[in-house]
């Protein structure tokens, strides 16, 4: 039996004796504290669900509670930011987008000296089994890798959240990015991603929705946590990926595979002028438009709408709750 199976009339059977007390008494408590607020009417086996959502890793393969958790405090992803992370959005249990992810996650690894065995890193159908022995609900899976330390190789875990609130529109301000090009920690998905954090809780505090970052020379490079599209008079643009910005796999993915165009090109903040409609990108949230860059008005236009209509997945059937999480990761 693997530990996120429970025993017959025994939901928390993987849980140490204080947890289960907890969980028995006020399972809705346990998950506010862990950054969830169920509302009222959750039927009570899906509340039992995102419980074992929150509680539940992957480690290496296995299903291990959070409270058995460790990662060995040499490992340099803990002590130096030496990590790795990947996250996406699952579509009927099935990570969205996967293969780029994995590709993106053994590049940087390498490109970080981190050792990796790519067999170590779990397939769709490891995710989806992992998915579904949680929870009949989409979530977001989160994929770490730390460095380890001399001698010993890091860890490769993978956790689950519940997918936040859907976003109508973004509203975008500028500023410079503090990281010079080529500063892998910073610029990638490394565990070095407070920086980024805090361009958007910066942004935030101002009044906008999170940043839209500039290079030293004033060409715009991506969202503090997306890349960025623009609908110029001569067609769809994104920045190009020169060592400045996060080059993220739904950005791959549309541009290999859009109907409509879209080229990479050098965007200059003179030419925000032009731009006729715009929008972000992530494989959390997959296409939110914008609305709003500093005081330049957007709408939400056709051309946007139709990308959107072209990119959404099927609705899964059932109720699928959504909620606003301040654990999952904004990218």
């Amino acid at each position: 039996m693997t530990p996120q199976q429970p025993t017959a009339g025994d939901p928390w059977s993987w849980a140490s004796p204080p947890l289960k007390e907890l969980l028995q008494r006020d399972p809705a408590a346990f998950l506010k504290d862990r950054g969830i607020n169920v509302p009222p009417d959750m039927p009570l086996p899906i509340l039992h669900e995102f419980v074992r959502v929150v509680a539940l890793l992957w480690v290496e393969g296995t299903i291990v509670p959070f409270e058995r958790f460790a990662i060995d405090p040499s490992d340099e992803g803990l002590l130096f930011g030496r990590g790795v992370w990947e996250s996406t959005r699952t579509i009927g249990g099935v990570p969205w987008l996967w293969p780029l992810h994995l590709d993106r996650m053994r590049r940087t690894a390498q490109l970080l000296g981190i050792d990796l065995d790519p067999a170590r890193l779990p397939t769709s159908q490891q995710v989806t089994e992992y998915v579904r022995g949680l929870t009949s609900q989409d979530v977001v899976v989160r994929l770490n890798l730390t460095a380890g330390r001399p001698g010993k190789p890091g860890l490769v875990w993978m956790t689950a959240a519940a997918q936040p609130y859907p976003l109508a529109s973004l509203r975008l301000r500028t500023c410079r990015s503090p990281v010079q090009k080529g500063q892998a920690y910073l610029t990638l998905k490394t565990f070095q991603y407070a920086t980024r954090m805090r361009i958007g809780q910066q942004a935030n505090l101002a009044g906008f929705d999170t940043a839209l970052l500039l290079d030293a020379d004033g060409n715009l490079l991506e969202a503090a946590h997306a890349n960025i599209f623009l609908r110029l008079g001569d067609g769809w643009v994104t920045p190009t990926a020169d060592g400045g910005l996060l080059p993220g796999t739904l950005r791959q993915h549309l541009l290999d595979r859009s109907p409509l165009p879209i080229r990479e090109q050098v965007v200059p903040q003179s030419l925000l002028g032009e731009v006729r409609e715009a929008f972000v990108t992530n494989s959390n949230v997959g296409i939110v438009p914008v609305t709003q860059i500093d005081t330049l008005m957007l709408p939400i236009g056709e051309e946007t709408q139709s990308l959107i209509r072209w990119l959404e997945p099927p609705t899964p059937p059932g109720i699928q709750y959504r909620f606003v999480n301040r654990v999952t990761t904004p990218r």
